[in-house]
């Protein structure tokens, strides 16, 4: 096996001493490689196919969402209602919206910069790999099973740390999005090991799921703060995700899901996000 190998490597050298110019030879590999990247970038070339036997789809996720907002009295501050879509390849819905002219970049979702993971109810913490994503308004969502939200106590404890705990209740899947305000940190909570773990930027991530008999989910967290906060020391908000049964899917998330074309793998779900501050 090695003298083939060995033949083979001299057969390439005498080939590369062969072409008169190395230098032209490699220019020539370049421009063709860096044409070949332009074309395919700008999408000249159609990425996508529905064909059965060489499937090539579009991956796409569909959220028909409700947000609320409340300040540190637990007065409602803010509140809308929309589809929040997400393109998961760099094309984003470029190719969309010729089907479904309403989804463009006009409707580009902004960030809450002062809510964790941008006030939006991300379902893994992978916020960060996606630049671009999409905020279609939309009517209210009304879950015939809605969250239910419970602060069971606050309490100073003995280090001088403060401890808030909670109850909560709802669908079969949740994510919890956990931020400090500035000056205090999250040292300990129920969870796990008890030792929180940040995810990229500094938010901290829960997903918690259950069977369809559950009761509800209780846990606390522990915050030390140096001085004393008028705003809060912590934000926390909650997602519920309706992956199933009734509350899927509202008829305004079923229609737009029936415009997107054949080679498109659209998938959507309702739910909800609130966000407290303590």
């Amino acid at each position: 096996m090695e003298k083939i190998l060995f033949d083979l490597f001299q057969k390439e050298i005498n080939f590369i001493y062969l072409v008169k110019s190395t230098k032209t030879t490699l220019i020539t590999l370049t421009a063709v490689f860096v044409v070949t990247l332009i074309l395919v970038c700008s999408g000249i070339f159609f990425p996508y196919s529905s064909d059965a036997a060489n499937p090539k789809p579009k991956r796409v996720f569909l959220q028909h969402i409700n947000r609320r907002f409340h300040d540190l009295d637990g007065n409602l501050v803010k509140s809308d209602s929309g589809i929040w879509i997400n393109g998961f390849d760099y094309n984003g819905i470029s190719h969309i919206t010729p089907y479904v002219p309403e989804i463009n970049d006009t409707i580009r979702t902004p960030c809450e910069e002062w809510a964790p993971f941008c006030g939006l109810p991300w379902i893994l913490p992978v916020h960060f790999m996606f630049r671009k994503n999409w905020y279609l308004p939309a009517s209210e969502i009304f879950p015939a099973s809605p969250i239910h939200f419970k602060v069971l106590t606050k309490e100073l404890t003995p280090w001088n740390s403060v401890r808030l705990s909670f109850e909560i209740s709802g669908p079969s899947h949740m994510s919890l999005y956990i931020r400090p305000r500035e000056g205090s940190a999250l040292s300990t909570w129920s969870l796990g090991d008890g030792t929180p773990v940040a995810s990229v930027g500094g938010d901290y991530f829960v997903f918690y799921s259950h069977g369809l008999q559950a009761t509800p989910w209780q846990f606390w967290i522990e915050l030390t703060a140096s001085e004393k906060h008028s705003d809060g020391i912590v934000s926390l908000a909650i997602a519920a995700h309706y992956f199933f049964g009734e509350d899927q899917k509202s008829p305004q998330l079923y229609a737009l899901l029936e415009r997107f074309p054949n080679w498109t793998f659209s998938s959507g779900w309702s739910c909800t996000y609130d966000l407290f501050v303590f």
